[in-house]
């Protein structure tokens, strides 16, 4: 009897999912993506923003307060979460860049899944949409609405001129029919999952949703959530004196829409059309997560599936005289991340997470095999003790020149400890240091003092130390 007892105890420890769902059957997984989405949300703290089903999930989930990806633009985020690799480590730092021909032997995590009994299908951006990223080994069916482009996801005839690639930076949906990228993902997810719950095996569904990457276009209906003279910036809106220029560059995404300059500054009215679209994008993305939870409830499947509603990365709206990505300043690395498990209570957990964790994570919490080439570390632990210790630091980077095609030259490196966030810029031929930046966050959230020169020699130190020893150079 003693020995039975210790079986079931080894069990309950190693293959947690035998706790989920009904008749020992494994949980499913639902992982969605949002797109460019930085932490403009009311469960995150965000007064103006308009999230209601964002906030209901996070309100039956564990919030992660302090979740950071490992590179700040979609396809080289996108490729090191979903197969638990450091950029550097899978050869991804560019937006064409496929990661089967940096990193042919890895197996993403819904790879890993499939192989381990899991029914798996896409939907949306889930891997990048650019330059046929896709990976067809990762899926049971092959991926739908993976390709499709942000730059000609209009509804108004006049936003789009015949012939151009791109549009206007914004657009106010007149249409009376849903027919943006993300209403053709909701649907398609609400259709597969009326299919999928016949299944005898658990899924793993993944959805990508296209907004609310620019250009900021959403039904009318979003729009008038908000008035944008309520809308601001988190803070100053000029480019500070004392941080290196390697840190920043010329947000070419939004310059090549045709209704904004190419060189001058955003005028005031820009800026506030500009904020006010990003925050009706996120918005009407958040009524299609409703649309997918709700149809979820009523499939039965709620009580059984593990949701993971994530972001590839933050994004600037002007704060710093900067718009868009690809820096390592916390506006950028810094994201959000739920994670629902059926049966456990909402809580919130302030314990430095990566990116790359997700994968171990969703595989231990799932009762599968962990991955055994990964950089990441479950933080299975912190679903049951949210505060309890993890990691010491959260690791980002980012490449100059940016954005560009061409091979890069330098990277910063960009770690976030509890107090600080310490960042290199190195040359990566010659691994000879270019610049350094450290910031005391709590302090100075927007990262407009660099205390290079005033940190004591202890704590740059014990900054530096952990930044090589990560690196190993």
């Amino acid at each position: 009897m003693n020995r039975l007892i210790f079986f079931m105890l080894a069990i309950t420890l190693f293959y947690p999912s035998v706790l989920l769902g009904k008749e020992n059957q494994q949980a499913n997984v639902l992982l969605i993506v949002a797109d460019d989405l930085r932490m403009n949300i009311g469960a995150y703290g965000d007064a103006v923003a308009k999230t209601p089903n964002i906030d209901a999930l996070a309100n039956e989930s564990v919030r992660f307060d302090r979740a950071y990806v490992q590179f700040a633009s979609c396809n080289a985020s996108r490729a090191s979460m979903l197969t638990g690799k450091y950029p550097d480590n899978i050869k991804v730092w560019r937006l064409n860049s496929h990661f089967r021909n940096t990193a042919p032997n890895v197996v993403t995590m819904p790879q890993h899944f499939k192989n381990n009994g899991y029914h798996t299908e896409s939907i949306g951006k889930v891997f990048h949409n650019y330059a046929n990223i896709t990976d067809s080994i990762s899926w049971s069916v092959p991926a739908r609405l993976n390709q499709a482009s942000h730059f000609n996801d209009y509804v108004n005839p006049e936003s789009l001129e015949d012939g151009k690639k791109k549009g206007v930076a914004t657009e106010v949906g007149q249409s009376s029919k849903r027919t943006y990228v993300d209403d053709q993902i909701t649907v398609d997810a609400v259709q597969t999952l009326k299919r999928l719950k016949g299944n005898d095996k658990p899924f793993f569904l993944a959805l990508g949703f296209m907004k609310p990457h620019s250009p900021f276009n959403a039904p009318k209906q979003f729009w008038d959530l908000y008035d944008r003279n309520e809308i601001e910036a988190l803070g100053a809106l000029s480019k500070p004196t004392n941080v290196p220029d390697i840190n920043w560059f010329d947000y070419k995404e939004l310059r090549t829409l045709t209704d904004l300059p190419k060189r001058k500054p955003f005028s005031h009215a820009q800026q506030q059309r500009l904020r006010h679209g990003y925050y009706a994008a996120t918005s009407y993305m958040d009524e299609n997560l409703g649309l997918v939870i709700q149809a979820l409830k009523d499939n039965h499947l709620y009580e059984n599936t593990i949701i993971v509603f994530a972001s590839d990365h933050g994004y600037h709206l002007g704060e710093n005289n900067h718009w868009t990505k690809a820096t390592i300043r916390e506006l950028d690395t810094q994201v959000p991340l739920l994670i629902k498990v059926p049966g456990r209570e909402r809580a919130i957990s302030k314990t430095l997470v990566e990116y790359v964790d997700l994968y171990p994570t969703l595989a231990q919490l799932s009762g599968i095999a962990l991955p055994a080439d990964v950089d990441g570390a479950s933080f299975y632990h912190l679903l049951e003790q949210p505060n309890s210790t993890h990691k010491a630091m959260a690791l980002s980077q980012t490449a100059r020149p940016w954005p560009s095609n061409k091979p890069v030259k330098q990277m910063g490196y960009s770690i976030r400890t509890e107090q600080y966030r310490y960042t290199r810029w190195v040359n990566v031929n010659s691994k000879e240091i270019l610049a350094e930046e450290v910031y005391r966050i709590e302090q100075d959230k927007l990262q407009r003092d660099n205390l290079i020169n005033h940190i004591t020699s202890k704590e740059l130190a014990h900054l530096r130390s952990l930044l090589t020893d990560k690196l190993m150079f």
